[in-house]
């Protein structure tokens, strides 16, 4: 596969200017608390599902596509449980049992849809965000379901149920755009193009909101934390290598005919921590502050690190 390196790393370049940029008006009081939640929350309640529903009606109705898509889906869930049992054989020894929970959230579930959309894009054009809807159905399967119970275990005061799981933002909007795909529902040309303005907003305001997390950490503490250094080579470098050397030894390269499926899978499991580890360490109060360094960490480095990973595949499949 030929990877247009320079369209990357513009992109990279992009996702580390907004990292800054939110850092400033942080600073400068432009953003707060407050409004960095509300960012959030439109992000997650509005920005999210609309990104979701324009990716996966985007594309002429194709039974190849579809075919496709439900490979990715297996694919994702094998990717989440893959990940899962390594997190927790990697980092068994870890004493403190909050930061425990936190690498292994951390290492199970990334960014695949505010941070992992751009890349995409960039890589594959609109199949690549097509596809990465069917990848983001196994995150929020996995989040709202494994996730929870790792980081509530012990916790009392709360009952995971089915019906969290499946009744979520996230995953009615993904069960409604493969509904609209799936039985060629035609959309109206406004409502695409609503679809796509704020759908469009993910990226820009979930990299806003990073980097004025960023500006409220002491961030001598976090550069100098050997320990976030070591989570961060295990899961955006040794995990995603792993796992795409375990593909292409299986011969998964070229079970879809328009995408490479092991850089695909590859560049989904090396992006950074998803944010939801420090919205659900905040909810069931495990080290807050110790998991948001993490996320913004690993955020910072991730283009970077995915720019290494994606050359470094690329080499492998050459193999």
């Amino acid at each position: 596969m030929s990877i247009d390196f320079s369209s990357l790393i513009s992109t990279c370049a992009s996702l580390l200017l907004l990292i800054a940029l939110g850092f400033l008006l942080r600073k400068i009081n432009v953003l707060d608390d407050d409004f960095s939640k509300k960012l959030s929350t439109l992000v997650a309640q509005a920005g999210m599902p609309c990104l979701m529903i324009y990716s996966i009606t985007g594309l002429e109705f194709s039974s190849e596509k579809l075919r496709g898509g439900v490979v990715i889906l297996l694919f994702g869930l094998l990717a989440h449980i893959l990940m899962a049992l390594l997190a927790k054989l990697i980092f068994s020894r870890t004493k403190d049992g909050n930061e425990k929970k936190i690498y292994e959230f951390g290492s199970v579930f990334s960014n695949c849809a505010f941070i992992g959309y751009p890349i995409l894009s960039a890589l594959f054009g609109e199949i690549g965000l097509f596809y990465g809807a069917f990848y983001v159905v196994t995150y929020n399967l996995g989040c709202w379901s494994y996730g929870v119970l790792l980081m509530a275990k012990g916790k009392p005061g709360y009952q995971f149920t089915l019906k969290k799981m499946f009744l979520n933002v996230g995953m009615i909007s993904c069960i409604l755009g493969f509904a609209l795909y799936a039985l060629q529902i035609p959309i109206p040309a406004f409502l695409r193009t609503t679809t796509m303005y704020v759908g469009n907003l993910c990226t820009p305001l979930s990299l806003l909101v990073t980097g004025s997390l960023l500006a409220t950490i002491p961030l001598a503490k976090m550069f100098s934390n050997f320990k976030l250094y070591l989570f961060c080579a295990v899961k955006l470098v040794a995990l995603p290598l792993l796992f795409a050397l375990t593909l292409h030894l299986c011969g998964a390269d070229r079970l879809l005919g328009d995408i490479d499926l092991t850089v695909f899978l590859a560049v989904m499991v090396s992006l950074p921590p998803a944010a939801l580890t420090s919205l659900f360490a905040n909810m069931f109060d495990v080290k807050p502050s110790f998991a948001a360094q993490l996320v913004s960490l690993g955020t910072l480095l991730s283009p970077l690190t995915t720019l290494l990973v994606i050359k470094t595949v690329e080499m492998i499949c050459l193999i």
